[in-house]
């Protein structure tokens, strides 16, 4: 079973109202009507609809959702409520490494060694996606000693992308009065999700751009870049906003996604959404 549901995390409530198109292209239009249906400043408004990723509300009762339904009508495209309970999510990404192309779609090498290549034809690919966040770190230094020891602290997020597993990487007996020094790096990702659910998740630093043949390039972002046009060419599937920037050649900070939750939020809605996927 590869889609979980996840109605249950949204406790006492019936319904999400998810927009049809994505918001963020028609932010000055849906402004003054979200802000009237909910009462709030237009400022507010506008907050509520750019981070909602998709999705105006994810905690309204059947009557709120059905009074907002007829409040937003047909601007932008108009909204959908959902009950919660039908509302899916996908299952945990499976990490990949590497790729190899054909006439009838991709073979994906999985991170393990133990596990078998992924083949998907092009027809099963369903959404291709791209995101960059900032990940917090813990390092380690021992007293006054400015040396680094091997082993940083990586949260869930980490793991989701590139398949490193939670808690301290790395050995070695731990020194006497050792301070935490947080800092934060960048993680740049892809995702390629199919229509049935599975999930599969790739690093461009740590990925074999080999499949791309004469088309692959010398630098990792480039290359990344080549492999996102490859899936969208060849394939139906929807964009993500961030897969969209990274195919225009722009940068991805212009998401602005702010964590691992906004990117997979988007997801989500792209996946229940009748319009859902982002244009630039």
């Amino acid at each position: 079973m590869l889609w979980r549901d996840v109605g249950r995390n949204v406790r006492g409530v019936s319904h999400s109202i998810l927009f049809r198109q994505f918001p963020l292209d028609h932010l000055d239009a849906l402004t003054p009507i979200v802000a009237l249906a909910y009462g709030i400043p237009e400022y507010d408004a506008r907050t509520k609809v750019r981070k909602g990723w998709g999705f105006l509300d994810r905690n309204a009762p059947e009557a709120d959702a059905r009074r907002m339904v007829e409040a937003v009508g047909d601007i932008a495209g108009g909204v959908v409520a959902i009950d919660n309970d039908q509302l899916r999510s996908l299952s945990v990404p499976k990490i990949v490494t590497g790729f190899e192309s054909a006439d009838n779609g991709v073979t994906l090498r999985p991170q393990s060694t133990q596990q078998p290549p992924h083949p998907v034809s092009w027809s099963e690919i369903g959404v291709v996606a791209a995101g960059r966040i900032s990940e917090d770190i813990i390092q380690r230094e021992a007293g006054g000693d400015q040396q680094r020891m091997a082993g940083m602290m990586v949260g869930v997020g980490v793991f989701m992308i590139t398949g490193i597993p939670p808690g301290l990487l790395g050995g070695g007996k731990k020194k006497k009065e050792e301070k935490p020094v947080k800092s934060a790096r960048v993680l740049t990702f892809g995702r390629i999700i199919t229509t049935a659910g599975e999930q599969f998740a790739f690093n461009p630093d740590h990925f074999d751009f080999a499949g791309l043949g004469g088309k692959k390039q010398i630098h990792a972002a480039a290359n990344f870049r080549a492999f996102l046009v490859e899936l969208s060419s060849r394939t139906r599937a929807r964009l993500n906003l961030g897969a969209r920037l990274v195919i225009e050649n722009r940068s991805l900070t212009h998401a602005n996604y702010g964590g691992l939750h906004d990117f997979e939020t988007e997801l989500l809605w792209m996946i229940h959404a009748p319009g859902g996927a982002a244009s630039i």
